[in-house]
This record gives structure tokens, sequence and C-alpha cells, in this order.
């Protein structure tokens, strides 16, 4: 399509407050395709996590530079019955052969701390993208989970997975937000993964592949492939087990990493009571750490503390 273009994304907007019937169904993300399956999956019989399951598969596909199953999750959820706030936390622990002492023979963390002492760091920190800072992906599970536990009862996982492996197989538009997030991050899809290459757009004057344009249209077969054997199987024989487990795995020894089979088969999510503040007369909850939901409940509390210094009730 050569009349397509990135274009900057940046742009002011204001949004007004959304409202709905008592009993309605509400579904809010950075995607429209997200958003109306999410409402699809409520107005079926579904609630508000197995939406929440959905949804995350979907922006999975089409917005791989936010989310993805590769990754953790965390859920908060408000069970309507019981009036409770309940949470999962659904991230994953490194390997269990990568200890402290492992890490600090490795040469990247000479260099970590050469480069902490330069900077006046209090410690040093692995980078982000060393295969040592890959733990096992919680999200398969954490989604498996979060259905078990707070889901309907109503839907499978494999039905909530459906739309996401339909748009993997059969295209999806890419967005100008996703188009600017996607190209951020090509050269380390070119020059830091085997398999980046699925990620990336390939153009039909056999040009070098790059990321996707706004209104281009993407396929991620493969991804289609991983969430049919999980939705089919399970987390603990579809994912961690079976073939994507033992890709997994192959990937990161391959590239001087320690995770084994049985670091994935280990995994588990856990389920965790939520923490919470208040704040101007709203209880806001988080999950806690190892989230980062602390910090906004830190931050709320330095704010009251403020207002309550200056002796006054704005905000």
């Amino acid at each position: 399509m050569s009349g397509l273009v990135r274009r900057s994304v940046m742009f002011n907007s204001r949004r007004s407050p959304v409202y709905s019937r008592p009993g309605g169904a509400m579904a809010a993300t950075t995607c429209p395709m997200a958003t109306r399956v999410g409402l699809n999956i409520l107005d079926s019989g579904g609630n508000a996590a197995d939406a929440a399951v959905a949804v995350a598969a979907v922006l999975n596909v089409m917005e791989p530079c936010s989310t993805g199953i590769g990754g953790d999750m965390f859920c908060l959820f408000f069970d309507a019955k019981t009036k409770e706030v309940k949470a999962l936390n659904g991230s994953g622990r490194s390997p269990g052969a990568l200890t402290l002492d492992f890490v600090r023979r490795q040469e990247v963390y000479a260099e970590a701390v050469a480069y902490a002492q330069k900077h006046g760091m209090a410690y040093p920190r692995l980078p982000l993208d060393d295969v040592h800072s890959i733990t096992v992906p919680g999200t398969a599970a954490g989604w498996e989970d979060t259905v078990r536990l707070f889901g309907s009862g109503t839907v499978k996982l494999g039905d909530l997975l459906a739309p996401a492996i339909d748009l993997a197989e059969n295209g999806f538009v890419i967005s100008h937000v996703a188009s600017e997030l996607w190209g951020r991050g090509v050269e380390k899809l070119r020059t830091q993964s085997d398999n980046g290459h699925e990620l990336l757009f390939k153009p039909a004057d056999g040009s070098m592949p790059r990321s996707p344009l706004p209104g281009e249209v993407m396929r991620n077969p493969t991804l289609a492939s991983t969430f049919r054997e999980l939705g089919a199987k399970g987390a603990a024989e579809g994912f961690y087990g079976g073939r994507v487990g033992r890709a997994i795995v192959e990937q990161v020894r391959r590239a001087g990493g320690v995770m084994t089979m049985e670091d994935l088969a280990a995994h588990t999510s856990t389920p965790v009571a939520p923490i919470s503040t208040v704040h101007r007369g709203v209880r806001v909850w988080e999950c806690p750490p190892n989230g980062q939901g602390v910090v906004a409940l830190e931050a709320l509390n330095i704010l009251k503390a403020y207002r309550r210094r200056r002796g006054s009730s704005g905000s």
C-alpha cells in the first residue's frame, strides 16, 4: 500500500466520561477491535474476567509492543456477589539455576557494576535485553487461572482466545499508535531474535522487512497456533510442557541462559491479597509487590499529606 506513511502520533485530545445503564457492560482498551471483542464476551454471558482475557489476547496480536503471552500478567477482580476485591499475581520466576553467585560470574555483571559506579547508581542492574533478565512467562497460566478463579464458568478459555486466533490468522489492520510503538523495536526484532521476522512486515517489492505502517494488514499465524494449543490443551500441556515450552527453553539456552523445562513446569500463578489506600473518599486498589501498584498508592498518600500540610482540600 504505497500511499501509507508513518506519521507522528502526538496529539491533544479530551475524552468525556462514559456511562452505562445499571447492569450494563463496559470495556475500555487502546484498540477499538479489542474493545469490541470484550463487549461481545460480556454480551454473550461472560463476565469481566472472561472479557479481560479475551481482550488481552487480542491486544497481544494487534499491539505486541504493549502486551504478550511471552511476559507476565496481574489481575484485580471485583466480585459483585461478595463485594470483595481479589487479586492474582501471574508473574514468572527466574530460572532455578540463575543464582546470585552464577550471575556474579558472568561478564554482563561486571559491565553492570562498572556502569553503576560510573553513573552513581546504588546497585548494578542487568540490561533488560540480557538473556539472564528473562523469567518464566506467567501470562499463559495467569489467563487460565483468571478464568478458573474469577470467570463466569460459562465460557471456555479456547472460546475466549478464538477472536485473537482469527485476527492472527486472517489479518488485522495496524493503528497509528501501534505502528509508532512497533517501529521503536524494529532493530531489536531484526538483530536479537531468530524469530523476529514473524513480527515484521514483508513489502511486496521484496525490500527489507520492516515494522508495519498505519493501515497495513499484518498476520501472525505462529501466534495463532500458540493460542490454539493453549486453548485446546491448557497451560501445562499446551504451553509450558509442549512445543511452545521447548521452543522457549531452546532459544534461551542458545543465547547463554539457564532456563529448563523443569522451570516452566514448576510455574504457578499466585492468588494474593490486594493492597489499597483511600484517596479523597475513594478506596483505590492495587496488586501488591512484585507489581508496581504500590507506587501509585504511595503517590496518592504523598498527595494526601501534601494537601493536609497546605490546609487545602483541592486536587
